[in-house]
């Protein structure tokens, strides 16, 4: 059996509208790269003050993205880890959450602006970005026709686009 490390998609169990705190964490690190979130992340301090141990990380440039392994990688085994973010930043620091050892049990997610949703072509193996609502699309790459299926594949880290010619559709 083969292992899927988790990722990061729109419709992740990770992602959240509001953080919640964890009473069974022993330390909370709240990770912000995204200022303009300064609400829902006083919030969140608001509730854990004074209770339990927290770190809070402002990434203000690329150079601090790039580094945030580091930081992730000197944590305990109880820590409980918040992401306020953009897509892109959100992405990259839940990866690297990942790969220092975090489950989807220990991290929550809330996204700034847009997330975006990937499709991936079960002909020619191509990876697209697609709009959250899109049932069908083409293939950037091959133009083929895909209908968009409802499985997100950790491995291939996008929806399963499968090919149909469209011709042979039939409307109700």
């Amino acid at each position: 059996m083969v292992y899927n490390s988790p990722v990061l998609f729109d419709r992740s169990e990770t992602i959240v509208e509001k953080f919640t705190t964890r009473q069974d964490r022993r330390k909370f690190l709240i990770v912000s790269a995204e200022p303009k979130e300064v609400d829902t992340i006083q919030q969140l301090i608001m509730q854990i003050h004074g209770k339990k141990e927290y770190e809070l990380i402002q990434i203000n440039d690329e150079l601090q993205l790039q580094n945030i392994n580091e930081v992730l990688n000197q944590q305990k085994m109880g820590t409980h880890l918040y992401i306020s973010a953009n897509w892109e930043h959100a992405v990259t620091i839940f990866s690297a959450a990942i790969e220092a050892g975090f489950s989807e049990d220990e991290i929550q997610t809330f996204i700034m602006g847009k997330k975006k949703r990937y499709v991936y072509c079960m002909k020619c193996y191509h990876h697209q970005e697609v709009e959250p609502e899109e049932t069908d699309t083409s293939c950037h790459h091959c133009q083929i026709s895909l209908e968009i299926g409802p499985f997100f594949s950790r491995k291939r880290k996008g929806y399963i686009g499968y090919p149909y010619n469209p011709a042979f559709v039939t409307s109700n």
